[in-house]
């Protein structure tokens, strides 16, 4: 970096912290009308960059731009992984995700502060962009050629991420155990009532009785980890009508 060029900012960090907590502090830090992520191994071409900007401004009901990958050139096994990933997100999570969105987008100062207000530690930012709910266009993009090194996402790192995205955005997964608590009970019911040996029939529905409780637990529990998150309950993304002292 050229020091003398003073309209450079630069934040080091004491080790790597990962992705998603270098994008959140660099949106902590953004202080322009406009706002990009793009990766540093210089497959996110400036060029989109500008082509991205030029969509928001031209069209001011957009407050985000986000490039997504016409072609994804993986191997076999990586682009059905991926593709699996968006199906069971979009069928399950409360946020669904365009299949091949990428992090790179341009938005205005309104959608950083919205993303920068979820104050959760394990951060998911595809899936925060898609719940804070402003208007967002998708431009198609194709990578470029990776110039130096290689990647450092392995398969068992994207599986732990796509993972960790579906957890973040639903409790579906955890409140499938009520469901199946409900039907434990109801084959222990019926199996007490039509089987004939009294002393299995009485563990059985002692054990469907045991799933029932923990099928209760689990909506305590998805209840909890909603409230621990503490999004907040709305965004405002404009107010109309009020003055200066109301809308303090």
């Amino acid at each position: 970096l050229n020091k003398a060029n003073k309209n450079v900012k630069v934040i080091r960090f004491s080790r790597n912290f990962g992705k998603e907590s270098a994008m959140l502090a660099g949106l902590k830090n953004a202080s322009g009308s406009y706002v990009a992520i793009m990766d540093a191994d210089l497959q996110h071409t400036p060029e989109m960059l500008i082509l991205m900007y030029k969509k928001l401004i031209n069209d001011d009901s957009f407050d985000c731009c986000c490039a997504y990958k016409s072609n994804r050139d993986e191997g076999s096994l990586k682009r059905t992984l991926t593709s699996l990933f968006y199906k069971i997100n979009n069928k399950i999570s409360d946020v669904k995700l365009l299949p091949g969105a990428s992090d790179f987008r341009v938005f205005k100062k309104s959608v950083c502060d919205a993303i920068t207000s979820l104050d959760e530690k394990t951060r998911f930012l595809k899936g925060m962009f898609s719940w804070v709910g402003f208007n967002t266009i998708y431009v198609p993009y194709m990578p470029e050629k990776r110039m130096y090194g290689t990647s450092k996402w392995s398969l068992f790192k994207l599986l732990k991420y796509s993972l960790g995205g579906i957890i973040s955005f639903s409790t579906k997964p955890i409140k499938s155990v009520f469901i199946i608590g409900v039907v434990a009970l109801i084959v222990g019911l019926l199996n007490f009532i039509l089987m004939g040996n009294l002393a299995n029939r009485t563990i059985i529905l002692f054990i469907s009785f045991i799933m029932l409780q923990l099928g209760i637990m689990s909506l305590y529990v998805s209840r909890i980890y909603s409230n621990i998150l503490n999004r907040p309950c709305y965004i405002i993304k404009e107010k109309l009508g009020f003055n200066d002292k109301s809308s303090k």
